[in-house]
């Protein structure tokens, strides 16, 4: 099955690179801009396949009830995103295809601790591994423990393990 799974990716990533090829400069220049430019709050940016939109951020010091509680060691940022699948195949986000990034050159993967106790005392959708048809969307909450220090953080999203993606303000 792993085999199987390296040899899908690998021909999705070739397929991906000679369906571009006919507009080489014009994907090169939107990862360009995609890569300099930082989006904001309710702003929809593509990257490959996949549209994604901030629709709010929350911060809290604990998440979940009685039950779930779990304490930030730092903040808890809690992301709305919206994934929107405008590629003709079905696609799965994965987590590795979200993380925040600040002004000091960290990066910060979804806490799990966070994630789970908000899930479980909200029902909230959690976004990993979530496949997403075409033309259809999801929304659901990614949660990240960042540090209280924290300047500018962003959220780096991908529409493919291996895309640069795109930067979303998250203040």
């Amino acid at each position: 099955i792993i085999v199987i799974a390296v040899i899908s990716s690998a021909g999705k990533s070739g397929n991906d690179q000679s369906s571009n090829s006919g507009s080489d400069t014009n994907t090169a220049s939107n990862n360009q801009s995609n890569e300099e430019k930082t989006y904001g709050l309710n702003e929809v940016v593509q990257d490959g396949d996949l549209a994604f939109t901030v629709t709010s951020v929350e911060t809290a010091k604990t998440l979940g009830n009685q039950f779930t509680k779990k304490d930030a060691q730092g903040t808890f940022y809690v992301v709305t995103l919206k994934i929107e699948n405008k590629g003709n195949k079905t696609a799965t986000f994965d987590s590795s295809m979200a993380k925040v990034t600040d002004d000091q050159g960290r990066e910060f993967e979804r806490s799990i601790e966070g994630q789970t106790a908000k899930g479980m005392a909200q029902g909230n959708v959690d976004l990993f591994l979530q496949q997403i048809q075409p033309s259809l969307s999801v929304t659901g909450d990614l949660v990240f423990d960042l540090p209280a220090d924290m300047q500018n953080p962003m959220l780096v999203v991908k529409g493919s393990i291996f895309a640069k993606g795109a930067k979303i303000k998250l203040q």
